[in-house]
């Protein structure tokens, strides 16, 4: 049942669009549901922070309505969350004062301003179905800006682009994935703002490729990234994923010097085409001549093949082979 202040909210600033926020009065904000994602996030945190999370302060960047902030700041976080529309800022102050969340603040700001200066230092910074709806240069930026802000880890649902499709100059550097429409060209500012699930103002994004998305992570100073595969979201796309970026110190590697002083290594785009070649699938040809062939004839290919990689190394110990 929506009580007479949760209505007077929808009234003046429309409906929840997804969050289902359960309120000091056992209410939702809507209808509940499961949230894949948020249960995912706060796994991850608490996980990897490294500290109580009462002890962690963390920054919810584009938080829409608010519910992953709050959910940390329930957590005993000190939260602080960044949305740029004012009617889901009106949603997240609501929410907020209906808990008595005093750790918690939200401020109206386009998430591009986020600076260290601006807003300080977080142990755990979340960018969670935000990266996508920005054009290149302002990912890139945002990235930067999110490893000086962050001391300890940032956490990125994002979706990727499955295909090189487009290419982006960014620092000198060529980086890959698609071009995705925001807004149409003739939409007003007005339009524009009515799109909770939209950029704020860019008629359209990039959603880079995930080798170019962690070869930027790694180029903005995180030394670890990982895909979070567990816990899982359920019906969630393929392209929308995961990541946990870390700031850290760059390990030394004692015992070789090669290593030691190695460059990063970039990943390629595309897919690995590198695997055992026991993965490969054999033709009937194959079959046939492995069948056929007395074994004096198979030991003479044999080695042929291994070199070129048709066949798997030869594991037999050496003082077993003939």
């Amino acid at each position: 049942m929506m009580s007479a202040n949760l209505q007077q909210v929808v009234a003046e600033h429309g409906p929840w669009t997804a969050m289902a926020i359960k309120l000091a009065d056992g209410s939702y904000t809507r209808a509940p549901a499961v949230d894949h994602r948020l249960g995912r996030l706060v796994q991850i945190a608490l996980d990897l922070s490294g500290k109580p999370l009462s002890a962690a302060r963390v920054v919810d960047l584009g938080c829409l309505e608010g519910h992953y902030a709050i959910e940390f700041a329930l957590q005993g976080c000190e939260v602080l969350g960044i949305e740029g529309r004012a009617a889901s800022v009106a949603k997240c102050e609501f929410a907020r004062a209906s808990l008595g969340l005093e750790r918690l603040r939200f401020v109206q700001d386009d998430v591009r301003n986020f600076t260290r200066n601006r807003y300080g230092q977080f142990d755990i910074v979340l960018c969670s179905g935000l990266l996508y709806h920005l054009p290149a240069p302002d990912a890139w930026k945002l990235l930067c800006a999110m490893h000086e802000a962050c001391s300890g880890m940032l956490i990125i649902d994002t979706f990727v682009s499955l295909a090189a499709q487009a290419s982006v100059e960014l620092g000198g550097r060529t980086y890959h994935g698609h071009f995705y429409g925001e807004h149409e060209a003739d939409d007003s500012p007005e339009a524009k703002a009515a799109k909770l699930w939209a950029s704020l103002d860019n008629a359209r994004s990039f959603w880079f490729t995930e080798p170019s998305l962690l070869n930027l992570l790694q180029r903005a100073g995180f030394t670890s990234v990982f895909d979070a595969l567990l816990p899982a979201m359920p019906g969630f796309p393929r392209d929308r994923k995961t990541y946990v970026a870390v700031k850290g110190s760059r390990a030394r590697v004692l015992s070789s010097d090669p290593t030691d002083g190695r460059a990063r290594a970039e990943i390629p785009e595309g897919v690995n085409p590198l695997c055992d070649p026991s993965q490969t699938r054999r033709g009937p040809l194959f079959h046939a001549a492995r069948r056929l062939l007395p074994q004096p004839v198979k030991d003479l290919v044999k080695p042929a093949l291994r070199a070129v990689g048709y066949l798997p190394p030869d594991r037999t110990p050496w003082f077993q082979r003939k």
